[in-house]
């Protein structure tokens, strides 16, 4: 079994967020829960924490230091628990450390290590089966708008693991205007689209092709044009939660991930 952390609880306006522990160990996983006032002090005993070299050299440095020390708290956190993943409920950082998770999330997910935001833990575990069926990282992203006349979703979010970026740079964290945000460069090829849903009984997979990387001014930091195979109402009338989970794949990928759900039992919806 490996272990998942749940630091905090899912954010109170995601919906279907929550699931049964018992129910998730059919995926060989034991989920525990951690208070976040404990990454919260892990984070700030590495407040003399040196920052690496290779951090883009332009964003102002007390805000990248502040992230990078709740980076090293996560670090600390999944070396204590020995975690596989986990997911947080990020947003009550802005107000407790006056920074954001997304750098961290970033390094970790590059590292192999599952980390999502928010405390949704469906997408934790979506990550999580991704990284074992595929060894692949993902993007856990929203999707903000939805074109059903062309079939064209834009996905967007604060952070992405970095090794799945062309290129990337720091803004700020969109929604509050602080910390770090992660804005990086995908690559225009084949993706797979994933999310199970909370009771892990159903799941979603479709396929499409990212067709540009944007920089619009109202949404999260990293965003990508989308042209998806199928039908895209889906996301307008049942859709299995708010975030869906994004990896570079095309069929070869989506069969294996889909047998592999459907031999633990998990219907396919679309």
């Amino acid at each position: 079994m490996k272990n998942l952390a749940v630091i905090g609880k899912p954010s109170d306006w995601l919906i279907a967020s929550s699931v049964d522990y018992d129910e998730a160990k059919k995926f060989g996983v034991n989920i525990i829960d951690v208070d976040i006032k404990e990454l919260e002090e892990a984070s700030l005993a590495h407040i003399e924490e040196p920052l690496p070299g290779d951090f883009p050299p332009s964003f102002n440095k007390e805000e990248t230091r502040k992230a990078y020390q709740i980076y090293m708290g996560l670090k600390d956190l999944v070396s204590k628990y020995d975690l596989s993943g986990l997911t947080v409920r990020c947003f009550d950082l802005l107000s407790s450390l006056k920074s954001t998770s997304c750098l961290g999330f970033a390094l970790l997910n590059a590292e192999g290590i599952i980390a999502t935001c928010e405390g949704d833990v469906p997408s934790m575990l979506s990550m999580f089966l991704v990284r074992e069926t595929l060894n692949k990282s993902a993007f856990q992203a929203n999707p903000s708008r939805i074109q059903t006349d062309t079939g064209e979703v834009i996905f967007a979010h604060c952070t992405l693991p970095l090794d799945m970026c062309s290129s990337y740079s720091f803004m700020t964290h969109y929604e509050s205007g602080i910390g770090i945000g992660v804005r990086g460069r995908l690559m225009e090829r084949k993706i797979l689209i994933f999310r199970m849903d909370r009771y892990l009984k159903r799941f979603v997979l479709l396929s499409g092709d990212i067709e540009q990387n944007l920089a619009l001014e109202n949404l999260c930091r990293s965003q990508i044009q989308v042209k998806v195979d199928g039908d895209v109402t889906y996301f307008l009338k049942r859709p299995l939660g708010n975030h869906h989970i994004i990896v570079y794949g095309e069929r070869k990928e989506a069969e294996t991930l889909s047998n592999r759900l459907k031999e633990l039992g998990l219907e396919r919806v679309s």
